[in-house]
């Protein structure tokens, strides 16, 4: 098989990224042989795949082994930076890198941690590019071209990817940033009470009791997140030394409970006992 081979990227040479890959064909009886094509700056090649049975399937498909995985490892982290830079400038270097390695990550082995993501992704644009080189008989392939034209709904999945990613680490910078301030607060706050008791009545409302079981207040008003923001506030309001949390479990929604760890530290426990 001989094909030419480019790619757009100037910041790429194609001829080490298919020779870097070529001792898996060798292994399977293929010889791959790349030729860089002058004045092109290492960015088209041509390319011979001979296989030791001269079998022109087992060829194609060895050669889009090797692109499939330049295409996973390289060209789709190349597009992701661009986004990146594009859309995101506002971001720093270290955060745009942080960001990019966990949609890595999450792409490569799943949101749950399957780590067998990355190669049926592989082996999906390796098909697709058998197929595109069957129907259209060329002997000439630009890889963001195909990618372009052919893996649309990856890059799609992609920059979703990269958006949710980007979201998430803006929501925990603005988490961060607002439980510092509230931490500052809370140190600078005179206490009102040594201990606060946090509890929940049968109808799973908050109620605060004071280090004497005294009641400092119950019902707040609104939904649940506006009652966990208002507990939050109260607590914030009363800056006590220490705040106790009973049956934990009963709460509607554990993040509270989270928030109030995050703001008190050490002034925090927890404790069975019901009152």
């Amino acid at each position: 098989m001989n094909i030419i081979l480019s790619i757009e990227d100037q910041g790429l040479e194609l001829a080490p990224l298919i020779a870097n890959r070529t001792h898996d064909a060798l292994r399977q009886g293929c010889l791959v042989s790349i030729n860089s094509i002058d004045g092109s700056d290492g960015r088209t090649v041509r390319v011979t795949v001979t296989d030791s049975e001269n079998d022109p399937a087992k060829e194609t498909a060895m050669l889009c082994t090797l692109l499939a995985d330049i295409i996973v490892e390289n060209l789709q982290i190349r597009h992701m930076v661009r986004l990146l830079r594009q859309k995101y400038c506002f971001l720093s270097e270290k955060e745009q890198c942080d960001i990019l390695v966990r949609a890595l990550k999450r792409l490569w082995y799943g949101k749950n941690g399957q780590k067998n993501e990355v190669m049926l992704c592989k082996m999906d644009v390796r098909q697709r590019l058998i197929e595109t080189l069957k129907q259209n008989g060329t002997d000439n392939v630009v890889l963001e071209g195909f990618m372009r034209f052919r893996m649309k709904d990856y890059l799609t999945a992609w920059e979703n990817e990269l958006n949710w990613c980007v979201q998430d680490h803006i929501r925990k910078k603005e988490y961060a940033e607002f439980v510092e301030i509230l931490r500052l607060f809370v140190k600078i706050r005179i206490p009102r009470v040594k201990q606060v008791h946090i509890c929940i009545d049968g109808e799973g409302e908050y109620v605060l009791l004071d280090e004497r079981l005294c009641l400092l207040q119950s019902r707040f008003s609104g939904g649940r997140i506006d009652k966990d923001d208002a507990l939050l506030s109260t607590l914030v309001n009363i800056a006590p030394l220490s705040i106790v949390v009973h049956n934990r479990e009963r709460f509607f929604d554990g993040r509270i409970i989270e928030t109030i760890k995050d703001v008190f530290g050490a002034r925090v426990e927890f404790s069975e006992d019901m009152i």
